[in-house]
């Protein structure tokens, strides 16, 4: 009978664990992809991994994919892959891997460069920093950071000083302060105007503020002009690509016995373990090099194949839960959000609160009131935070237009009457004013011709 000591026991336990720890990273990494950025990387990752295959929707293109021992023996396959995406549109830097260029010129200790780096991977694609500070802390924790909400106000303060500026404010009014000079002579006025009176200025009140601020008409225009300099989305003026259109991972349909949860997986990628491959790696004919290299390619299909499909589970779950809470919305709309906190989902469902904000991170639901990112659902509760209002509706109309037909896309009005069927009330000009700041040209400019 073999015999194991304390120490043999202690080392199996100590490579079991290190077998585990990318394995959860891996899956914390795919749950918090949308699903685009997840069709993405699971293309990716079938080209570099044999034993891995993606099943794409269904396109009605055949690409003359080569046979599992084709793709493990022949150096053709991969060159035919790096053609196809060599063809393809120049894939554009993200918003997160422009700013952690800059990081790499700022001195900073490794302590607090950890934390900025963790803060990168939580800016959405305009360069705000999205999660609440626990929220924020609680991934720290998971991704093995120690420290408290004193190292993480210093890693804020860190990020927000890289360019471009106001990177990693939480809202348009925070990102034009972080714009400011404070050694310009007109930075008391001008943060003043920022803080107190943009409001009275996107309705040309200028006389009420300018009497407000004991100035004359002609010195406010002057402060305006310069206000104009800045952008009230930090990462509106890097090199991105346009927008693609949304694609919605949540289905909410009327039923007949109520509302019914889905994932559309329609529009979504799957991969499964290649069955030919592995009867590959333990095919005894073959160099023993090879099978082990095999070995580790299934191993690592597996992975990712376990991981897609908790990531599917996990997001349902989520979802299930948020909506089961938002049933006035759906029964009556927009106007009759409840509040709702990730932390109520987290212990209702028994997952942890960064479980939580990772699968709704960057993901959309399909409503019968149109399509919301799924965020918005734990919004609701903020209704004395004009900020957060304004950013829920200004994602609404980001919505609106992603969904829009290019053949005939909707003009400002059709998306004022749109609105106001689902109970929200804006000025034709307000819509405009969004649109301009998403950076959405005009319907005419927008409309595709064939």
């Amino acid at each position: 009978m073999a015999r194991f000591g304390f120490g043999q026991e202690m080392r199996q336990a100590q490579r079991q664990e290190m077998l585990l720890q990318p394995r959860m990273l891996q899956a914390i990494e795919i749950l918090a992809l949308p699903t685009q950025d997840l069709d993405a990387y699971l293309r990716n990752a079938a080209e570099e991994n044999a034993a891995l295959e993606l099943h794409e929707p269904s396109l009605g293109v055949d690409f003359g994919i080569p046979t599992p021992r084709e793709r493990v023996r022949s150096k053709d396959a991969t060159a035919r892959h790096s053609a196809m995406l060599e063809a393809q549109p120049a894939r554009t830097r993200s918003v997160a891997e422009q700013v952690e260029e800059e990081l790499a010129t700022a001195d900073l200790d490794p302590a607090t460069l950890a934390w900025v780096r963790c803060l990168i991977g939580c800016l959405d694609s305009d360069g705000f920093l999205a999660p609440n500070d626990d929220e924020l802390l609680a991934l720290a924790r998971d991704r093995g950071l120690q420290g408290d909400a004193n190292d993480l106000a210093r890693a804020i303060a860190a990020l927000q000083q890289l360019e471009p500026r106001g990177v990693g404010a939480r809202n348009a009014t925070e990102a034009l302060l972080l714009q400011l000079d404070p050694s310009d002579p007109d930075y008391r006025d001008l943060a003043r105007l920022i803080e107190d009176f943009l409001g009275e200025l996107a309705k040309n009140k200028l006389p009420a503020v300018a009497k407000a601020m004991g100035l004359d008409v002609d010195s406010l225009r002057e402060l305006i002009a310069r206000l104009a300099e800045l952008s009230a989305r930090p990462a509106a003026d890097l090199d991105r690509a346009a927008a693609p259109p949304i694609v919605p991972d949540v289905l909410v349909r009327a039923g007949e016995n109520g509302w019914e949860i889905a994932l559309d997986d329609s529009r979504a990628s799957t991969v499964t373990l290649d069955e030919s491959v592995r009867e590959l790696a333990r095919d005894r004919e073959l160099d023993r090099k090879l099978r082990e290299h095999l070995r580790g390619q299934v191993e690592r299909a597996r992975w990712i194949v376990d991981a897609v499909s908790q990531r599917r589970a996990t997001l349902l779950r989520v979802a299930t839960a948020v909506f089961h809470h938002q049933r006035p919305y759906l029964d009556h709309g927009p106007g009759h959000l409840v509040p709702l906190r990730m932390t109520d989902v987290a212990s209702e469902i028994g997952l942890h609160v960064s479980t939580i904000s990772r699968a709704v991170a960057g993901k959309y639901a399909e409503t019968p009131w149109g399509i919301e990112p799924l965020r918005r659902f734990f919004q609701a509760s903020s209704g004395h935070d004009p900020d957060s209002a304004r950013d829920d509706v200004r994602e609404t109309v980001r919505a609106l237009f992603a969904a829009e037909d290019p053949k005939r896309p909707l003009s400002d009005d059709e998306v004022v009457e749109t609105l106001h069927k689902r109970g929200l009330e804006l000025a034709r000009r307000t819509i405009t004013k969004y649109r301009q700041e998403l950076g959405i040209p005009s319907s005419y400019r927008r409309r595709r011709h064939e």
